[in-house]
Order: C-alpha cells, then sequence, then structure tokens
C-alpha cells in the first residue's frame, strides 16, 4: 500500500473514531446515543429531516410498511424532536384510523393504539415529554368525539378517563394547559357514565 493510501485511510479511521465518540448537545433523555447519531454528529438532524420526507412520500404512496420503516430510521438520528413522533402518530390515529379511510373498528382500534403505543416511546426519548403526554390525551379525545364503536373500546367513558390520565401525567410534567384538560376529560367521563 502506498504511504499517501495508507495516511489517507488512517484519516478516516480517525475521523470515525471520534464521531464514534462525539456526543450531541441534545442527548435523549435515556442518556444514550446511537452509533448513527454519533457517527454523523451535527449532520444527524438535517438527515433524520430528509428522511422524514422520504416517509412522507412512502405514506403519500400508501407504502405504510415502507414509511415506517424509514421513520423508525429517522427516530434512530434524531430521538429527541418531537416533530416526527407526532407526524407518524397522527397519521396513525387521524388518517389509518379514520372511520371514513377503515371501516373495521378493530382494525381502527389498533391503529390508535399503535399510535398511543409509538408516543410512549418517544416519551420516554424526547427533550419536552409533557407534549407527547398531552398528545397521547388529544388522540384519545379525538376518538372519543369521531369513533362510531365506542362500545369496542369500553365506552366513551374509558376513553375520556384514559384521555385524563395522559393530561394528568402531562401536567405533572410541566404542560401549562393539561390540568384544565385533565379536570374536562374526567367531567365528561362522569357524564358518560349516565
Amino acid at each position: 500500500m502506498k504511504p499517501r493510501t495508507r495516511r489517507a485511510l488512517w484519516s478516516v479511521v480517525a475521523v470515525l473514531a471520534l464521531a464514534t465518540f462525539w456526543v450531541p448537545a441534545s442527548r435523549p433523555r435515556s442518556g444514550r446515543t446511537s452509533l448513527t447519531m454519533r457517527l454523523l454528529g451535527p449532520l444527524a438532524g438535517p438527515v433524520a429531516v430528509a428522511q422524514w420526507v422520504r416517509v412522507d412520500l412512502a405514506i403519500r404512496a400508501g407504502r405504510t410498511d415502507l414509511a415506517l420503516a424509514r421513520a423508525e430510521t429517522a427516530f434512530e438520528l434524531a430521538p429527541t424532536s418531537p416533530r416526527g413522533w407526532f407526524f407518524l402518530s397522527r397519521h396513525l390515529a387521524f388518517d389509518l384510523a379514520s372511520p371514513d379511510r377503515e371501516p373495521d373498528a378493530a382494525v381502527r382500534q389498533r391503529w390508535v393504539e399503535a399510535a398511543l403505543a409509538l408516543v410512549a416511546r418517544g416519551e420516554a426519548q424526547v427533550s419536552e415529554p409533557a407534549e407527547l403526554a398531552f398528545w397521547q390525551g388529544l388522540m384519545l379525545v379525538h376518538t372519543a368525539e369521531i369513533e362510531p364503536d365506542l362500545a369496542r373500546w369500553g365506552g366513551a367513558k374509558v376513553l375520556w378517563e384514559r384521555a385524563a390520565g395522559h393530561f394528568e401525567r402531562a401536567a405533572q410534567l410541566g404542560h401549562p394547559d393539561a390540568a384544565v384538560a385533565a379536570a374536562a376529560a374526567r367531567e365528561l367521563a362522569h357524564d358518560a357514565t349516565r
């Protein structure tokens, strides 16, 4: 191997080694960063944005499987940003679980539950978990208001109580509107029992 090629190779190895130990300023709340984040360093954010564009293109093409796979890569690149968690969960809970799009109530319920699980996962990663806790409550409020088959969910009371629980957690995490939303959801849950 030529000395010049050897120096170039060692330079690449040195840069990769440094990037592997580089920790971005906005770390996930768990304190761990992915290898991809460490390798890309400050480019992880812009690459994640590009990946979200690809997620959107897959959604528009009707390729939910591809959108979900691409979203996982985007989450790995930028787990602390709540925007991706909002975007994908909104698609699952509002688009795929729409009664206009999906006639089967059981399938609609699975999409909403998948959206809630996704956001719960994000809540452990993002820098502002109160926003995602509040969002989970809003998704359930939306479902309680538009879902024609509430019996499948255990009734409106159950959905309102679950929403109130998410709002209460958001209030504990510091969301400014969550306490009022929790009280309103509790009242609606009480009214649903009459």
